[in-house]
């Protein structure tokens, strides 16, 4: 006990100094691809227009009392219902089109049309990677208590940015992620592991200084505490490599993804050769924004999408 008084003493003796110098502070070139670590979209919208900025004109939004975008269904589940949440970012929300375009909403309508009485929750949020969707699901997805859960998080997540995700919540101290991560509170264990190379030095000399939005271990952290999760609430889990115009920077953290379907043994569609193969002669992305699909692009999402469910037997 003598010998660990001196720990404690040290420990206690940096965490005083570190609070009272304010520690650790943002640095003024700070660059945040958001300006806070988790949002939702706005509640109850009703065919709200949205303004494309990449594309010239707007689209049409609607959303449930938690931010969910169309198709829109009660949070509870009503009985004999089946469900299937999907969840992604704005390629998932179905940026640039209007809400029954949606691959979502779309998929919905393909699988109802084909006699198997399923509701699609659209859980994607524009923007997002795995680590806003864990918080998401904790805070309101769950509640949906879906029968497969979609796990469609690729595209931000591989995105190369100043500061990860997880750093950024760090540096602005963000309450709902302390809340979630106790240890992360004592800022003489960040400093500690500052370091020893842990999350300041996630922003290394590579890329121009840059790193993922999500770091590859983190990637497999978030993908195997949402199977997880989906386990809990008694869901089938799916691994979905939303396909972009082409791969492109998306390629390893693609990778990644079927690396954990083979180790959680569960199903995963990747749709990118054969989208790939058919925007060679058919218009299925915006072409002042490669990275969304359009109303064709998200049909034929929608259609691999069916297919991959109901032929996996994940949809009966």
């Amino acid at each position: 006990m003598f010998a660990f008084l001196p720990i404690v003493l040290l420990v206690g003796g940096l965490e005083s100094y570190l609070r009272g110098s304010g520690w650790p502070k943002i640095p003024a070139d700070a660059r945040f691809i958001h300006d806070k670590a988790y949002w939702v979209e706005p509640a109850n919208l009703t065919l709200e227009a949205q303004p494309h900025k990449e594309v010239a004109g707007t689209f049409r939004v609607s959303t449930d009392q938690n931010g969910l975008r169309t198709p829109l269904h009660t949070v509870q589940k009503p009985a004999g219902t089946f469900r299937v949440m999907t969840l992604g970012c704005s390629t998932t929300f179905g940026w640039g089109v209007d809400d029954a375009e949606s691959y979502p909403a779309q998929l919905e309508s393909i699988l109802n049309t084909e006699g198997h009485k399923v509701e699609v929750i659209n859980a994607g949020q524009p923007g997002y990677t795995s680590f806003q969707g864990l918080w998401l699901w904790d805070k309101v997805l769950a509640q949906y208590a879906p029968d497969v859960v979609v796990f469609g998080y690729l595209v931000q997540d591989s995105r190369m940015v100043q500061y990860s995700d997880r750093s950024q919540a760090l540096l602005q101290q963000n309450a709902d992620f302390l809340k979630q991560n106790l240890l992360h509170r004592l800022k003489a264990y960040l400093f500690l592991k500052e370091a020893i190379d842990s999350w300041r030095s996630e922003r290394k000399d590579v890329a121009g200084g840059e790193v993922h939005r999500i770091p590859s271990d983190q990637y497999v952290a978030n993908i195997r505490a949402f199977a997880s999760r989906a386990e809990a609430v008694g869901a089938h889990f799916a691994l979905f490599g939303f396909p972009l115009e082409r791969s492109g920077y998306t390629e390893g953290h693609r990778a990644i993804l079927h690396a954990a379907a083979a180790e959680l043994n569960v199903p995963i569609h990747d749709p990118q050769p054969e989208i790939e193969r058919r925007t060679a002669t058919e218009t299925l992305y915006f072409p002042q924004d490669r990275g969304h699909a359009n109303a064709a692009g998200n049909r034929v999402i929608a259609q691999g999408m069916a297919q991959f469910l109901v032929s996996g037997g994940l949809v009966k």
